[in-house]
């Protein structure tokens, strides 16, 4: 693993630490004081694949860096996933602790032709919850209630679905198989988008399908897409068949786009090749033009990068090399 554009120093180091199993998910814990660096992780690939709750902590025998950093990652709790949607209470036990409640799980929530079909991707917004799934269809999951509130089955678009972004209450943006960007107003009881628009051309449409999804915290009307052959699309909703942005930055499938938490002008990417890049975004401009400023590669691995998070400090990112990485924000 090679760390890229980091300038040296501290400030450009990377951390790593070696992980029981591949990684599908890391997240930073919300509402976290500086004192605390709890994440949780997802695997993939295993028999039965687990969530994580991790803490990392002091090496006993090393202390910890001149930053601050605690040096050893710490399991304080774990569940197994087993079904199509697992739902967790994320309790605070006292200062410096927390744990799991589960509180449901969720079967069968797609199927094709009566077999069991894979849930290819959750988004969620407030106490509601989307899945999408190779079924084609949406569902959406009331969190307190824990059962299926609505089903979107569109028999126009039915292709997989690759990813789901819940932007608002009423708004879901679907991400399909063959470059199809659909958005649903969840209002509406006909399974029909409101709009729908390709990511691809004719001629190359087996490579530009939509692999990941995300939007600004604060600006949510604009959509970020990362495609199969490496680009990425910004894409503002408000005009939906106005021109949208593509840029490059990646030679792989992107697998996942997060932003700062608190400072909006920061973007970053993974992809399946294992580079990480960091994006300066103009978030003053009224152009989806002129959003980006700059990007620096902040790290490359050799197996997929499978997901990236921020907190207002660190960036923490994994995949299939069963390492997480550790790393400041850098200006």
């Amino acid at each position: 693993m090679d760390p890229a554009g980091t300038g040296g120093g501290k400030s450009g180091e990377i951390l790593s630490f070696l992980l029981a199993g591949k990684l599908s998910q890391v997240r930073w814990l919300p509402n976290q004081t500086e004192d605390e660096h709890f994440f949780v992780t997802g695997s993939w690939g295993d028999k039965v694949n687990t969530v994580h709750l991790w803490n990392l902590v002091h090496d006993e025998l090393t202390g910890e860096d001149e930053t601050g950093v605690p040096l050893m990652p710490k399991a304080t709790a774990n569940f197994a996933v087993t079904g199509t949607l697992s739902v967790l209470d994320l309790n605070r036990e006292s200062t410096l602790s927390y744990d799991f409640t589960h509180k449901y799980n969720l079967h069968d929530l797609h199927s094709c032709n009566g077999q069991r079909s894979v849930c290819t991707s959750v988004s969620a917004f407030n106490q509601y919850i989307v899945t999408g799934g190779e079924d084609g269809n949406v569902n959406i999951v009331s969190g307190d209630a824990g059962k299926v509130i609505r089903t979107i089955r569109d028999s126009v678009n039915s292709s997989s679905i690759q990813c789901v972004s819940f932007i608002y209450p009423d708004l879901v943006i679907v991400g399909r198989q063959y470059g199809l960007i659909d958005c649903y107003d969840t209002r509406d009881e006909r399974s029909k988008p409101v709009f729908s628009v390709e990511t691809c051309h004719e001629d190359d449409r087996d490579m530009n399908k939509p692999t990941c999804m995300n939007h600004f915290p604060k600006n949510k009307q604009i959509v970020v897409i990362g495609l199969e052959n490496g680009s990425i699309v910004m894409w503002d909703i408000r005009k939906p068949y106005g021109a949208s942005v593509l840029f490059g930055g990646h030679e792989s499938p992107v697998t996942d786009i997060q932003f700062a938490k608190e400072e909006q002008n920061v973007m970053v990417s993974a992809d399946m090749g294992g580079l990480v890049t960091q994006w300066t975004l103009n978030s003053c401009s009224s152009w989806v033009e002129d959003f980006i400023e700059s990007r620096r590669p902040r790290m490359k691995e050799f197996k997929p990068i499978n997901t990236i998070d921020m907190n207002v400090r660190h960036m923490i990112c994994g995949g299939d090399a069963e390492m997480l990485y550790l790393m400041d924000m850098i200006e």
